[in-house]
């Protein structure tokens, strides 16, 4: 944990990886009691998703840099990230074409984490009132 000792921000982020472990299994249950495919769908999407936001954390921890080349460098890399977001997950509504709504909660599942996490600062605020 010597990232949150570098950086106070780091131990919202860990927490909001945290939210996303515990949902996906959560989301996927619940979609399974429509449909086995719903299921997949939205735990295909979930887990590019998380993988997608770890990876944007690694881009933006790497952006914070002194040097101009390196955050046009990292900039870039963001960008082809998210085409590459992109082209999955349209690999994924092609493979399940009448599973759009499992899709998009999938994809969603990070803003529900960062949903969480911002309740849980609420309802748990750090020494200086702010996490």
């Amino acid at each position: 944990m010597t990232a949150a000792i570098d950086d106070p921000g780091a131990v919202h982020l860990v927490r909001i990886a945290w939210f996303q472990v515990g949902l996906l299994p959560l989301g996927a249950l619940a979609w399974l009691a429509r449909d086995r495919r719903a299921a997949l769908a939205f735990a295909a999407a979930g887990l590019v998703s998380m993988a997608f936001w770890h990876l944007h954390r690694w881009m933006v921890a790497r952006m914070l840099t002194p040097s101009v080349r390196m955050r046009w460098v990292y900039g870039f890399l963001v960008l082809v990230k998210l085409a590459l977001l992109a082209w999955i997950l349209r690999g994924i509504m092609d493979f399940f074409p009448a599973e759009v709504l499992p899709s998009v909660t999938g994809i969603l599942l990070f803003i529900a984490s960062i949903m969480l996490e911002a309740f849980y600062l609420m309802v748990r605020p750090g020494p200086d009132g702010n996490g």
